[in-house]
């Protein structure tokens, strides 16, 4: 099915019910969203852009059928008009502009004691401009994701007094690049092995988790979270040490474990009343692969085992405070990282290897502000700094190193 049709079966989805909700007596229909329209300024690498935007929209459609059963319907969409670098495919790739839309169904499904079961499934849409007169939905990173899934979850009480939730939960996704493939009539006879594939970039990923959660006295939670990725590459074939392919295909392991803590403060007396509450985040990572790189070039010709395996940590605090007369809210939020390759080399900026293995640090930080104003519109204003800088200054492939900042003011619309 091609992009234009699916979007025109998930509109005509939305519409049918957006039709049922405004007709229909019943009351346990339920219809909730927002959008955020906003215009702004970035500054990546020292150079400024033009003014652009960014918006984002999500439309939920529920539905109770009795008090322990229900559905609901989510549609969510957004573009973000400045440069990001995201990484798509194993290194940092610099896009002008990208948008998004997906439509998720979910089912939930009450028990007694406390049990419940979720299952879900997913429509997603990812689109990405390396170039401003690059066609939208022709891109060579343009991916769709179809997903499905089930979240087992009990809520109870640890020694009668501190609630408690857990969830186990299973995903299946698949992840297809419609444009991107790799040039197979290079290969073969030349190098006297199975070709490196063609859709080298798709991938099944069966994805294992657990999440727990406790609201402690003193208006303290905290969280924890383990996940684990099994990841299938359905057409990229393993490469050795001789720059040939094998017939075994790609797989990676993925895993991380995040735990996060959030306390609410007493009122500050100033400014009509100010809530404060702080929270904090920890997160450690892994990437294990069975995939290598042969770099070809004449004058290098050098193989690496184990290039994409990787591990990180992340730590992520922030500050938000809620002026309690107008319910304005300002936020304060930072994130520092640090990624270190097992198997990568830093390179020169000719391209030459000095046998060091590739490290990389981030460090963001954000300031964000919500005025209301009338009825569930509210002003809104965020600002960001980032900076990701590497031991590496060889670039050709992945970007590595590059600083950027941006603001944004626009509007905000809730409604329930």
């Amino acid at each position: 099915m091609t992009r234009g049709r699916l979007f025109a079966v998930v509109l005509g989805i939305a519409s049918v019910f957006l039709g049922s909700f405004s007709s229909a007596q019943d009351q346990s229909w339920k219809l909730q969203g927002g959008l955020n329209l906003m215009a702004g300024q970035y500054f990546y690498n020292h150079s400024a852009g033009s003014v652009d935007g960014y918006a984002d929209g999500d439309l939920l459609l529920l539905r109770s059928l009795t008090t322990a059963s229900g559905f609901y319907f989510d549609f969510h969409g957004s573009y973000t008009g400045f440069k990001q670098v995201n990484e798509l495919a194993g290194g940092g790739t610099l896009f002008q502009q990208s948008a998004d839309g997906s439509a998720e169904a979910k089912w939930v499904q009450r028990f007694s004691d406390g049990w419940s079961l979720k299952p879900r499934v997913e429509v997603e849409d990812q689109l990405f401009r390396e170039t401003k007169d690059e066609t939208w939905g022709k891109g060579l990173y343009d991916f769709w994701r179809y997903s499905t899934g089930a979240v087992w979850e009990h809520k109870t009480r640890l020694n009668m007094e501190i609630p408690w939730i857990w969830q186990l939960s299973y995903d299946l996704y698949y992840t297809h690049y419609p444009h991107f493939q790799t040039l197979t009539t290079q290969y073969g006879t030349e190098q006297n092995a199975p070709d490196p594939g063609a859709r080298i970039l798709d991938t099944v990923t069966n994805q294992f988790a657990y999440r727990s959660e406790f609201d402690l006295p003193g208006f303290v939670s905290l969280w924890g979270l383990y996940s684990v990725s099994f990841i299938s590459f359905t057409d990229q074939k393993v490469v050795q040490a001789q720059g040939q392919f094998l017939g075994t295909n790609r797989s990676d392991a993925y895993q991380s474990l995040s735990f996060g803590a959030s306390k609410r403060f007493n009122d500050w007396q100033v400014a009509g009343r100010i809530r404060p509450v702080a929270g904090f985040e920890l997160t450690a990572a892994d990437l294990l692969s069975n995939q290598n790189d042969f770099d070809a070039d004449p004058s290098r010709l050098k193989y690496i085992s184990a290039y994409y395996d990787y591990w990180e940590t992340h730590a992520t605090p922030s500050l938000t405070m809620t002026f309690l007369t107008p319910k304005a809210d300002l936020t304060l939020a930072g994130d520092f990282g640090f990624r270190q390759y097992t198997g990568r080399l830093t390179q020169n900026a000719d391209g030459s290897y000095n046998g060091d293995k590739l490290r990389q640090f981030s460090e963001e930080v954000s300031v964000s502000a919500s005025y209301p104003v009338w009825k569930g519109l509210s002003l809104k204003a965020r600002a960001t700094w980032s900076n990701t800088s590497a031991n590496t200054a060889y670039e050709q492939t992945y970007q590595y190193n590059y600083h950027d900042y941006n603001y944004f003011a626009g509007v905000g619309w809730q409604f329930y």
